[in-house]
């Protein structure tokens, strides 16, 4: 049995102290656009999946991927 559903998603970066409130828009702006997407697909349900990073966690990601990188090259750089 298949059933009818549509997930919408939406990632927003803002600043750490609007977190909140940014989760809080993201689903009462795209409400009434999942609603018209159940009614158009003749869909059984649609979902609002905010995915909110902060500021903070991206500099995180970033530091990450830097260290990640110089642990790549320090390794390279042994094998040779």
């Amino acid at each position: 049995m298949k059933t009818k559903n549509a997930f919408l998603i939406d990632i927003a970066v803002p600043n750490t102290h609007n977190l909140a409130k940014t989760i809080t828009d993201k689903q009462n702006k795209y409400q009434e656009q999942a609603n018209e997407i159940c009614a158009m697909w003749k869909q059984k349900a649609a979902q609002m999946i905010p995915i909110v990073i902060s500021s903070a966690g991206v500099i995180r990601l970033q530091k990450s991927v830097i260290l990640g990188t110089c642990s790549i090259l320090r390794n390279l750089l042994k094998y040779k």
